[in-house]
């Protein structure tokens, strides 16, 4: 984990999303968006009253990425790390950090 470019810029990220209620992290593909930023969040109590969801273009994203975070943080998918895409939902009440595909983003609103 240490070594994806995000990680230098954590204190910054937890500063903005501090003072925003929406942010959005723009950055090289393997910089560590999509699997260390989440993990961020979540060290930093971001999850304590809800979900930390990161979106995903593809549904073999949604699902490798949350395997691989699911995996750092040593837990199974469907519990504290889960995954949406369409006919599939592995998540429980105990998910902190979500994976969705983008088009299953609509969907997700709708229902909460």
């Amino acid at each position: 984990m240490g070594d994806l470019p995000i990680v230098r810029f954590e204190e910054k990220i937890v500063e903005t999303v501090k003072e925003n209620p929406v942010v959005v992290v723009i950055g090289e593909t393997g910089s560590g968006k999509s699997t260390q930023l989440p993990q961020i969040l979540y060290r930093r109590g971001y999850a304590k009253s809800g979900i930390i969801a990161v979106t995903q273009p593809r549904r073999v994203a949604a699902v490798s990425v949350s395997r691989r975070v699911a995996q750092e943080q040593n837990v199974r998918i469907g519990e504290e790390v889960g995954y949406a895409i369409r006919f599939e939902d592995r998540t429980s009440e105990k998910t902190r950090i979500l994976l969705m595909e983008c088009s299953f983003v609509r969907v997700f609103s709708i229902r909460s």
